[in-house]
């Protein structure tokens, strides 16, 4: 993600590793155990979901997440929920962690005590305010106080229920007083724009009748405070849903000036007792945010052509891009941005080409080649990735999309089985299933992108040329990364390749696992004794 900061670009990332919880509630019923998933939300935004795990209140996730951050945020939130399939499923705790106190816990496992949630704790967005203090000298020459509020507009509102309609209630509250006034109501929109201003008197009529001029202190102002609340209308029988408040007190402004500042938006104390946070549980986490600030392009420019020379450097171990990988603490983090770079200026054949082929010199068994996390292979997983996206919708979602509507049971191992079902129709099942992706894989050719096909052809060929007598190799070089490392981890989680909006239900994601692994065995062109051993 780039922010824009004084000619700066701010690129914002993070990486989660989502361990387990502990000591959750249980739940109030003869089981007493809970079906919990775990969400991450940057602010109010969900951006990821872990797998539902059953009957636990330990419930052990292990999943990572990465990912660019596409704008401002203000608290990194950790929900946790319990799934109701009568209802909707409520949370039963959450982590929120500050931006500026990322740090704090950075690349380290840390135990978070899981905080109360309720209607009126989550909010998010703020509000341009003006005000201004000022007298007023009326006809009879009697001097009043007015306050003038000016609300401008809102950014960054939630959308509730897939719906964002909102105005704002501007109130004078004192000990002795409440004076309200509403906007127009704003339609279909989370950033509203109103530009409107009410005026209130802030002086007690009494102070009239006694004099003419008096101080500003008299009206006990310290006591006076101006709230703003947001509200999103809605039609439902419960009422408009609050999306925030802010409270500003009079003391702290000046007569005659104006004071014009976006304000965030706060949860509204309503004084209620929470559980402490002990009695909710806890969840451990791994969280590593990071900032880039990015100069514009010509800043880079020697060092963009000194990374863009690597494929042509002999030997390429020599080459930045290449040093680059080996000082990285992981492959990946040199891996993301080489690609990008390479695809861009379209040289990314070359290179890959020139790093492989190095590999594969140094490679001892043609039954290890590419298998390990290389930058070879790091370089090639993440040009799939961003080359490749589309042409894995377009082979595997429909039948990913049947899979998980059919709910036709594969389970094959005799000890799984439950009851009433047959482990012949169970294989049936799933050797359809094989046949089907493995049929639309193989004659996907003509839709494989013509980077991909390249990076390819000249694995083969290097593959072919270093292992001669091995006739399999050449095609074992190229089955490594298009069936183990792109096809097989798309089936096996298709959440994490957009196949599917959230992890899929446990029946199903044991289908598609036995789908994967027979999928693997197959790409790998290992022997029928080998695949049985798989279950």
């Amino acid at each position: 993600m780039a922010v824009e900061e004084e000619g700066l670009r701010v690129f914002q990332s993070v990486k989660i590793k989502i361990g387990e919880a502990k000591n959750l509630p249980t739940y109030p019923g003869p089981n007493k155990m809970r079906d919990c998933y775990c969400t991450v939300n940057l602010d109010q935004e969900e951006v990821f979901r872990t797998k539902i795990v059953e009957k636990s209140l330990c419930p052990f996730y292990g999943e990572d997440f990465y990912c660019e951050i596409p704008r401002s945020f203000r608290h990194l939130s950790f929900y946790i929920f319990d799934r109701d399939v009568f209802r909707r499923d409520s949370i039963i705790g959450k982590v929120a962690i500050q931006k500026e106190d990322l740090q704090k816990y950075h690349n380290r496992d840390t135990w978070f005590q899981l905080q109360h949630v309720d209607a009126d704790s989550e909010v998010q967005g703020k509000v341009h305010l003006e005000l201004r203090l000022s007298e007023v000298i009326t006809d009879t020459g009697v001097v009043s106080h007015k306050l003038a509020t000016r609300i401008l507009e809102c950014q960054g509102l939630p959308i509730v229920n897939g719906q964002c309609d909102p105005y704002a209630t501007v109130t004078l509250a004192g000990p002795y007083r409440s004076e309200a006034k509403k906007t127009k109501v704003k339609k279909k929109t989370n950033n509203p724009q109103f530009d409107e201003v009410f005026y209130f008197e802030v002086t007690r009529p009494c102070s009239y009748s006694r004099k003419s001029h008096f101080d500003f202190e008299e009206e006990d102002v310290d006591k006076l405070e101006i709230r703003v609340d947001l509200w999103n209308a809605s039609n439902l029988k419960f009422g408009d849903e609050f999306l925030g408040e802010l409270r500003i007190p009079l003391k702290v402004l000046r007569q005659s000036s104006s004071y014009e500042a976006w304000y965030f938006l706060q949860p509204r104390d309503n004084g209620s007792k929470s559980l402490k946070p002990g009695d909710l549980g806890s969840l451990r986490l791994n969280v590593v945010y990071t900032e880039d600030h990015v100069f514009s392009s010509d800043y880079y420019s020697p060092l963009r052509d000194l990374l863009l020379k690597s494929a042509d450097v002999e030997p390429v171990s020599a080459s930045a891009a290449h040093i680059l990988g080996e000082v990285c603490r992981e492959k990946q983090e040199a891996a993301i941005p080489l690609v990008r770079l390479f695809l861009h200026c379209g040289r990314v054949v070359p290179f890959i080409s020139a790093i492989a082929n190095a590999e594969v010199r140094r490679t001892q068994d043609p039954n290890t080649i590419f298998r390990g996390n290389s930058l070879t292979s790091k370089c090639i997983d993440e040009t799939m990735k961003l080359a490749g996206m589309h042409y894995l919708h377009v082979t595997l979602k429909p039948t990913i999309e049947e899979i998980c509507q059919s709910h036709k049971s594969c389970e094959i191992d005799p000890v799984k089985l439950k009851d009433g079902e047959n482990l012949e129709n169970n294989m049936e099942n799933l050797r359809q299933y094989v046949d089907r992706i493995f049929n639309v894989i193989t004659k996907s050719g003509v839709s494989c992108p013509t980077v991909m096909c390249d990076i390819f052809f000249s694995l083969r060929e290097a593959a072919a040329k270093r292992f001669q007598d091995d006739l399999d190799v050449r095609y074992t070089a190229v089955s490594s990364f298009i069936f183990l490392r792109f096809f097989a981890p798309a089936i096996l989680s298709p959440n994490l390749f957009q196949l599917t909006p959230h992890h899929t239900d446990p029946q199903t994601s044991r289908t598609l696992t036995l789908i994967s692994k027979t999928i693997q065995t197959l790409g790998s062109l290992s022997k029928s004794k080998s695949v049985s051993c798989l279950f």
